[in-house]
Order: structure tokens, then C-alpha cells, then sequence
């Protein structure tokens, strides 16, 4: 039998969904306490931190950072607050390195961002002038959204080759071009870092969107890296958050290790950064109602054609969903999407190669035969 026999035009239990397709499966209680703090973080202008704390691999954290980057989603946050603001935010979601964690962050920052961002909105500080033409005028304005060092710098590079510009934004512009450019020096240290990315930040800010929400996600990483590294990451947050006192939401994405209490976790941040953490979310695994709601929302998405509320499951049976959640927590097998949507995707395609199968339904009978003595965890790669 064929996908559209079940009618599904696609396998809806991906254990990697699609970066690019917008669909938030049930997760009502996180769903409604990450909108909370993103509508105080828009309704509010200081910088704050989230921490979202996840319980399990596979939970669904990078879906979530995907999910709430997407211009369409933060649109519809803001038209559900019902406040009127300039421009819609910026989000530049980031996977925390797993080694050069300075430069890999500001190099992921600025490639996010893009050249063509800044120079959209340094152009918007120099419309202001056009009919003085005034220099001093131009770079005294864009002074007050960042350090006069880096102010100068983009001065002189925005009206040369788009190209040597990036390259020293990127760090790899060659002495020739800096001395062509007129900068004595380009990035090297981790202050030129924080106050290149602080300015870009607050000039967006002043210009093209409303906010800024960095996205930090893998950041349990932070334990595996040594020292220097994650004092520089400290120092590196510490600092943008005191350069960049409005306007900035940082969002840390964690997984807990077996065993690990959320302050443990928390520790590797820093008292500096600890302390401007507004808001915790901790997100567990599903429970029964939610998970039979994640599965209905998603089978919904793929659906061919539309059904009845009563089979709202299908191809599966209520009793044979229910089973393999049951089965799944005797078996002590964390209750988080990645892990549903391995069984629920293997339970699909047996009953799809099943030889001499007529009918669609996956039942509780089908599951006891061909599908229980399979579910086991699947544990990620780290």
C-alpha cells in the first residue's frame, strides 16, 4: 500500500522535520509559556535571557527554535498581543560549536545576519543626511548605536566593494584592503568581537526591526568545552547584554544529562549571566493527553483529504496509539517526539509493506503482532 492509501501525502512522524514547513504539533503548555515571555520581551523594552531547560533528548528543542524564528510565526505573536511596533523582530537561531566557541558564534551571528542587512540599514542612518551631506554628521549618527571605532570602520567600508566589506566583517580581510580601506586594523580580539556584534545589533534595532532574538541552541555543549572557552562565552553574553541594554532577547536552548538537576546545568553560564535570566522553562516529557495530541495535530497536517472527528487518528486505532504509549513508558522510553515519531513512523510502514494488506487501519491487534517487540530508544548522537 502507498501513503496516500493511508491518506497522508507524506510520512508525518520525520524524525528530523522540515526546517522550512511551519507546524507546531499539541506542546500547548510550552507553546503557551514561551509566547508569554516572548510577548513580555515585545510589550518590554530590556534585554533579557530565556532559558528553556528540556528533560530529554529528542524533545523537540531545535524544532522549537525553527519554529519561532519564522517571520510568519513572530507575526502572528504580535497580531495575537495587539500591540502596534515599527517592524517585526529579527531571530538568528545559532547551534552552539563544538569548538572555536567565540568566533564560530560571531562568525554564525554575522553570516545570519548577512551584508546585505547591515548595509540596508546603515543606509537607512545615512538617508538622514543626504541633503547635508555632512560626514561628521553621518558618523557622529551612527556613533550613538555603537563604539566610534566601529562606527568609523563601517563608514569608510559601506561605500566600497560590497565583497571587502564582508571580508572584514568575516575576519579575513588582508592588510592590503584595510590599509586601501583606511582601518588601521580589523577583528581579532574578543572585544573587537562583542563591540562589532553589539553595534550591528543596536543599529538593527534603530532601523529595520523591532527586536533582536538570539536563538542558542545545543547549549549543553557548553560542558564538553574547556575553560577559556566557556569563560570567553560567559564574558561574550555578559558583555552584548551590557552593550545592548534594550531591544535584545537571548533564548538558551539545553538539554539535561541523566541525572542533572537544572542548577547544575545553569552553573556552566556564570553567576554574571545567571542573574538576567527572566524567565525558566522547563519542559518534560508528554503525557498521555499530549501525546495523543501531538500525533492528532501532525496526522492532521499531512493529511489528503479531510475526516471526521472521529477518526481523528487515522490510519491508527485510538487503542493501538495508546498501547505503544504505554508500552513505550514500561519500558522507560523517554516520552518526547523524536522517540514517538521513530515508532509511530516504523508502525506506519510495516502496515504499509504488510503483504496482502486491503486495509489502512493501523489496529491494536496489527501493533501486538508487528510493532511492539520493536519499540526500544534510539539515542541520539551527541
Amino acid at each position: 500500500m502507498l501513503l496516500k492509501d493511508f491518506n497522508l501525502r507524506d510520512d508525518p512522524f520525520a524524525i528530523t522535520p522540515d526546517m522550512d514547513k511551519i507546524v507546531w504539533a499539541d506542546r500547548e503548555a510550552f507553546l503557551r509559556q514561551l509566547k508569554n515571555a516572548m510577548r513580555r520581551a515585545l510589550q518590554s523594552t530590556p534585554s533579557r535571557i530565556i532559558a528553556c531547560i528540556w528533560g530529554e533528548w529528542g524533545a523537540g528543542k531545535t524544532h522549537a527554535m525553527s519554529y519561532f524564528s519564522k517571520p510568519e510565526v513572530m507575526k502572528k505573536i504580535v497580531e495575537e498581543i495587539g500591540i502596534s511596533i515599527p517592524s517585526l523582530p529579527i531571530s538568528i537561531p545559532i547551534i552552539f560549536p563544538l569548538d572555536n566557541t567565540l568566533d564560530t558564534i560571531y562568525l554564525e551571528i554575522i553570516g545570519k545576519i548577512g551584508v546585505d542587512t547591515i548595509i540596508k540599514a546603515l543606509d537607512k542612518i545615512e538617508s538622514k543626511f543626504q541633503s547635508i551631506r555632512s560626514e561628521e554628521a553621518y558618523l557622529a549618527e551612527l556613533s550613538k548605536y555603537m563604539d566610534p571605532r566601529v562606527a568609523e570602520a563601517f563608514a569608510k567600508l559601506k561605500g566600497r566593494k560590497r565583497f571587502v566589506f564582508e571580508r572584514y566583517l568575516s575576519m579575513t580581510a588582508t592588510s592590503t584592503e584595510l590599509k586601501n580601506a583606511g582601518i588601521a586594523r580589523g577583528i581579532s580580539t574578543s572585544t573587537d568581537k562583542v563591540r562589532t556584534i553589539s553595534g550591528i545589533l543596536n543599529l538593527l534595532t534603530a532601523t529595520i526591526a523591532s527586536r533582536v532574538i538570539v536563538w542558542i541552541d545545543d547549549l549543553e555543549r557548553i560542558g564538553d568545552r574547556p575553560g577559556k572557552d566557556v569563560f570567553e562565552f560567559q564574558y561574550f553574553i555578559r558583555d552584548l547584554l551590557d552593550f545592548i541594554p534594550h531591544n535584545l532577547l537571548i533564548v538558551f536552548n539545553m538539554t539535561l544529562l541523566p541525572g542533572e538537576k537544572v542548577e547544575e546545568r545553569l552553573a556552566y553560564l556564570g553567576p554574571a549571566i545567571k542573574s538576567r535570566i527572566s524567565d525558566q522553562i522547563i519542559v518534560e516529557s508528554l503525557t498521555m493527553e499530549e501525546y495523543l495530541s501531538y500525533v492528532r495535530d501532525l496526522l492532521g497536517y499531512f493529511r489528503v483529504k479531510p475526516i471526521t472527528k472521529e477518526d481523528e487518528f487515522f490510519p491508527f486505532e485510538k487503542d493501538a496509539l495508546e498501547l505503544i504509549y504505554a508500552e513505550m513508558k514500561q519500558k522507560q522510553i523517554p516520552l518526547t517526539p523524536r522517540q514517538i515519531n521513530d515508532v509511530l513512523s516504523f508502525a506506519l510502514f510495516q502496515a504499509m509493506n504488510e503483504e496482502g494488506r486491503t486495509d489502512p487501519l493501523i489496529t491494536k491487534r496489527f501493533v501486538e503482532k508487528h510493532v511492539i517487540n520493536s519499540i526500544k530508544v534510539t539515542f541520539p548522537v551527541k
